[in-house]
Order: structure tokens, then sequence, then C-alpha cells
């Protein structure tokens, strides 16, 4: 998904661009692993967007609103909400693989180099998926996380509101505004540019 994104092809952003490889990877993989039907996929994928409107109504989707927690962060929650409904979990168990996984990322920054939804993304969107593997884990295991997942996502959106600009998607910061980050934006640039013209 990351792949096709980044070589501009069309996607579908489950929540956003820069966070759009997690869901798919969570679903497919554990559709295939575990033999799920195609109707739990469906109910899951409910599931998922079902989680994605609380997060956009209590936080931010957005990277350049609330940095990568807001992304690849929700993106991972709303996995692993979606895999513990696809898997038989109980609400209440989707609600604490959702707690679960976001707490995991709290505080994420969004610092893609030259403002290109590819690197670190790419990489990220492989790390949300292991956060939100542990959580659907956790979650079916019977672990519950303390704080509900409503104020999980509060805290998301507070945090976010307070992180820098710096680390909100402007590649002003972070990653991006190492030496190496910024060499490797100008080259990825100049490609882009090539190919246009």
């Amino acid at each position: 998904m990351q792949e096709v994104n980044a070589a501009m092809g069309v996607i579908v952003a489950a929540p956003t661009a820069g966070g759009a490889g997690v869901l798919p990877a969570i679903l497919t993989g554990l559709a295939k692993a575990r033999s799920v039907s195609d109707a739990k996929v469906v109910d899951g994928l409910a599931t998922a967007g079902l989680i994605g409107a609380v997060v956009a109504e209590r936080a931010s989707l957005s990277g350049a609103e609330g940095g990568c927690q807001a992304e690849t962060g929700a993106a991972a929650g709303m996995a692993a909400g979606a895999a513990t409904e696809m898997l038989g979990g109980t609400p209440s168990q989707v609600g604490h693989a959702v707690a679960l996984t976001m707490q995991g990322t709290l505080g994420l920054v969004c610092d893609p180099l030259g403002g290109l939804v590819e690197l670190p993304c790419v990489f990220r969107n492989a790390t949300g998926s292991a956060i939100a593997l542990a959580g659907i884990e956790m979650a079916l295991a019977g672990i519950t996380f303390a704080i509900p997942v409503d104020e999980v996502i509060d805290v998301m959106g507070e945090i976010g509101r307070e992180m820098d600009v710096r680390y909100r998607e402007t590649a002003g910061g972070g990653l991006a505004a190492t030496p190496t980050g910024r060499r490797l934006a100008k080259e990825r640039l100049y490609q882009i540019k090539r190919s246009d013209g």
C-alpha cells in the first residue's frame, strides 16, 4: 500500500495516506492465516470505520494536526479493534485492543522526508502493525488496559495539539531535519520532478 502511494498511485487512505498500510496488512494477513471469511473481514472493516470516526471526532486523524500518532497510531488502533472483532472478540476486548495499541503510539511525530509520505512512513506502518498485533493478542488473552479507550483517544488529541509544529508533518523537524534526511528528500524530489518532465 505504501509503495503504491509513494509511486503516486491510487490508494484507499484508511485513515490517511501516511497510515494506509496498517489496516490492510493486519486484516488481510490475519484473514489468510486464520481462514477468516470475507463476511467477518467486512465486519472488521465496519468496526475500523467506526473507531476512525471516534478518533476523528475526539482527536484527529491528521499528521498536520496531531503528528504520526494521529495517522499511523490511529490506523494501528483501527486495525487492532477491527481484527479483534474479526477474530471473535467481545466489544470490551475491541476497546481494550484499541487502547492497548494507541497508548503505544502516543507522542509519535510526523516527520516525512521532504514532506513526502514515504520515509519514514513505510517503516512506521510496519511498526504500527506490530504494535496492533500485540494489542490484539493482549486483548484476546483477556488483558485489559487501565485507561478507557475514549480517554486514550482524548490524550492523543491533547498531545497532538501541544506538539511543536516541527513535528506535525512539516518536514521541519525529526528525521526530516537530519542531514541525511534533507539529502534524501532533495534526491527524491529531483527524481519526481524528472519523471514529471
